[in-house]
């Protein structure tokens, strides 16, 4: 009996032995796992169970990550009429425009920075054609001429049709406008798959508010989607909402068999954003671009991209398909603004990745070139506020990235210098991306490291105002690709960290109504 009470006590205490070196090799491989991919630990629960089909779970419900905007952060209506924020917004002055050699739409501001130096054309002799109702506006699109200004009455339009056909081309000297005398005047209501769908070149939309209207969202595709032909086309001043990707471009096959690209176009100003979580498993990101070069991307909202179905993976906009040379300048994005809910993404070169059918020359080794990120905010984004996916030879210069999971660098062929960046998440290099990095300033806070609470007066709710920018002011790295910052003030031979000269600003701020920021 004694023998066998020793043998009990040997085989338990074997057992809890063995136990216990399971637990740890458990806490250990968690833990290599959590290093491996550098994220939060319910953000990784959250994608292993959607990548299950277990994403509707009560264990779903119990890692869900926390909201990232609190409650009591309270923002103004994305419609406000006295808005003056980053975006569309009444008073913006809306600057003559310029086509360089190739068809590329040109800000006025790089030209009088001396950013860009090729020759450039501005256009010639206008037409004003005013229109009145949905018969008038079909009509004078299908018989548009080069010069053509085709402007709206004030009023609601609705359109219950597939598609709208843009097709006839204007000129780089005489471009093609559709637009409201002012923003707010005329609202299009697009009960239609894909809105706009131009397919010619040198198109300028603007002073636009357009709202998809269909009853089930997976029919509200695009507000506009620019293909083929559509080179040189520009959207700007306008409020675009409630489509899945309210702005989609790709390339067209051509007679002779080649695939044509919609290149150089401009999104100036604009404010994109959904009201509600979209309920479609089709993707949902404010841009979509695919395969076209050249696309510039400034001064823009994107707001409340959400997917409530499928992988319930979103983007604010993105370029990819073997695309090259697009910039996105002086954006804000706000991940949750309205509504949270979903895994939500910033900007990226590369997206989630495109099939070589759909890519520039049937080729995806590639997903982007020689991008230039700059000077954008980036707000409450669940996953990386900038996400670079096969994305080579990339800028990342003087960005803001709050409450964001910083940014991702990921594949051998993604290469990037990351300057200049103030943020709170991390800079990961996966899966054989690699950066160089320098000038960046890490608000995380820890044991003795400051936060943005310390930094700024209540970044919370877009105020980016000084409290204690110490740490920021003339700790920049000089660049020759930034000569302004996020509200336009010269930056300083020694830039400051971040998307704004924090010394310069005396009332800029990101969400704003008449004089007053929030």
């Amino acid at each position: 009996m004694g023998f066998g009470r020793k043998l009990f006590h040997v085989a338990r205490n074997a057992l809890a032995l063995f136990g216990l070196l399971c637990l740890v090799a458990v806490l250990l491989a968690g833990f290599t796992i959590l290093r491996a991919y550098d994220m939060p630990p319910k953000v990784l629960a959250t994608k292993a169970l959607q990548r299950a089909g277990l994403e509707d779970s009560a264990v779903a419900a119990w890692v869900k990550p926390e909201r990232l905007r609190p409650e009591d952060v309270r923002l103004a209506p994305l419609d406000d009429a006295d808005w003056r924020g980053q975006g569309a917004r009444r008073d913006r002055e809306l600057k003559h425009l310029y086509y360089a050699e190739g068809g590329r739409a040109v800000p006025e501001d790089w030209l009088r920075e001396g950013a860009f130096k090729e020759s450039v054309s501005t256009p010639g002799e206008e037409r004003i054609v005013r229109v009145a109702n949905e018969k008038e506006v079909l009509r004078a699109l299908k018989e548009a001429l080069p010069g053509d200004v085709i402007t709206l009455a004030p009023g609601t339009y609705r359109f219950d049709m597939y598609n709208i056909d843009i097709t006839r081309p204007g000129t780089p000297e005489k471009p093609i406008r559709f637009r409201a005398e002012e923003l707010g005047q005329a609202r299009l209501e697009l009960n239609s798959l894909e809105g706009f769908l131009v397919d010619a070149p040198f198109w300028v939309f603007e002073n636009l508010d357009v709202k998809g209207v269909c009853r089930d969202d997976s029919r509200c595709e695009h507000a506009f989607h620019v293909v083929g032909k559509g080179r040189g086309f520009v959207l700007r001043n306008s409020r675009v909402h409630d489509f899945n990707a309210m702005i989609k471009a790709n390339g067209l096959e051509a007679r002779d068999g080649s695939t044509e690209f919609p290149n150089g176009a401009l999104i100036e100003g604009n404010s994109f954003y959904n009201s509600r979580v979209r309920r479609t498993s089709k993707p949902v990101t404010c841009i979509d671009v695919v395969g076209a070069d050249r696309w510039t991307i400034r001064e823009n909202l994107l707001a409340d991209f959400a997917k409530g179905e499928g992988d319930r993976i979103s983007y604010a906009a993105f370029i990819k398909g073997n695309a090259s040379g697009g910039v996105f300048e002086k954006n804000l994005v706000v991940g949750e603004y309205a509504h949270t809910g979903g895994v939500r993404v910033g900007l990226s070169f590369g997206g989630g990745g495109t099939t070589e059918a759909a890519s520039r020359d049937h080729d995806n080794a590639i997903e982007h070139s020689d991008g230039i990120l700059r000077n954008n905010i980036v707000m409450y984004c669940s996953d990386a506020g900038l996400y670079l996916n096969k994305a080579r030879n990339t800028q990342v210069l003087n960005n803001t990235f709050f409450r964001t999971m910083g940014i991702d660098v990921r594949f051998p062929v993604s290469t990037a210098i990351v300057k200049n960046n103030l943020f709170d998440g991390k800079i990961r290099d996966r899966d054989g991306g690699t950066s160089i990095r320098e000038g960046n300033l890490n608000l995380e806070g820890g044991l003795f490291g400051k936060t943005f609470d310390d930094v700024f007066e209540n970044p919370w709710a877009g105020n980016f105002q000084p409290a204690d920018a110490d740490v920021l002011i003339d700790k920049g790295i000089p660049n020759d690709l930034i000569s302004t910052d996020f509200c336009g003030a010269p930056r300083q031979n020694a830039p400051d960290i971040g998307a704004i000269e924090v010394q310069l600003q005396s009332n800029c701020g990101p969400f704003t109504i008449g004089r007053d920021p929030l």
